[in-house]
């Protein structure tokens, strides 16, 4: 192959998805910390602010620097296929190269919805993520390769149409709290009760979820800001309840 060869990365379709995504995680996140900040007696209330302020703060730029790096990337980002090479350029001109005489694998699948190319070799894996013209990267890296691409059909997404079934203890528990019969029956069924279990269901539910690997720098993945953020608010709750309890000393 003498001519480059160029894809692009389909920016219009990160960009949907990407801010139904934010939309979605920063809704889930504002609710859960309002919810259990009306958990929270009043006059610790600007307390539980002045430790989840900041938090939000640090969670937005977060989200917001994970955006824009990433469309910087895309918008600026392409693969090249010329002299027997595959180069990936980002935003900064750095360019990643795979020698497609040295591929040993060539697997296709979905990652976090996207569709997914993962390259490998004896010394590394290399993911294309998000392609524009996937099927026309996929049969020149057959060709120029000599191997046969293989579909992997597994799809993992951390939020997805069952995710409500791992939260029913919660949601049981929440309806019990709401009937007031059974409310004065049991007296233990409070608020701070509700929402003390609702953490833990979902500190289990981020904890047992899997998360396919992405290949890259993943220390600041969906997954582990929101356990972060979970424990903080778990850890918050015990400290609360303890104190109301006379456990915990304040002066």
């Amino acid at each position: 192959m003498n001519e480059p060869v160029v894809f692009l990365y389909n920016v219009e379709l990160f960009r949907k998805k990407l801010l139904r995504r934010t939309i979605t995680v920063v809704s889930l996140f504002i609710i859960f910390v309002v919810y259990n900040s009306l958990q929270v007696p009043g006059e610790e209330r600007p307390r539980f602010f002045m430790v989840f302020g900041p938090l939000l703060a640090l969670f937005f730029w977060f989200l917001s620097k994970n955006y824009k790096k990433q469309v910087e990337i895309l918008s600026s980002g392409k693969v090249e296929i010329s002299g027997g090479m595959l180069k990936q350029f980002d935003a900064n001109g750095n360019c990643a190269t795979v020698r497609l005489k040295d591929i040993e694998s060539i697997t296709s699948d979905k990652f976090r919805s996207y569709d997914r190319i993962v390259i490998e070799t004896s010394e590394k894996i290399h993911p294309l993520v998000n392609i524009k013209d996937r099927e026309n990267l996929i049969k020149i890296l057959e060709r120029e390769s000599g191997v046969v691409s293989k579909i992997d059909p597994v799809e993992v997404n951390l939020f997805h149409s069952k995710t409500i079934y791992y939260f029913i203890p919660s949601i049981l528990l929440a309806i019990a709290f709401l009937i007031e019969p059974i409310r004065e029956r049991w007296k233990f069924l409070t608020a701070d009760l509700c929402g003390l279990v609702l953490s833990i269901n979902m500190l289990l539910y981020l904890l047992y979820q899997p998360e396919k690997e992405n290949h890259t720098i993943n220390q600041f993945s969906l997954k582990r800001r929101l356990l972060f953020i979970s424990f903080v608010v778990f850890i918050f709750q015990v400290y609360t309840h303890l104190k109301n309890a006379g456990l915990i000393n304040s002066n």
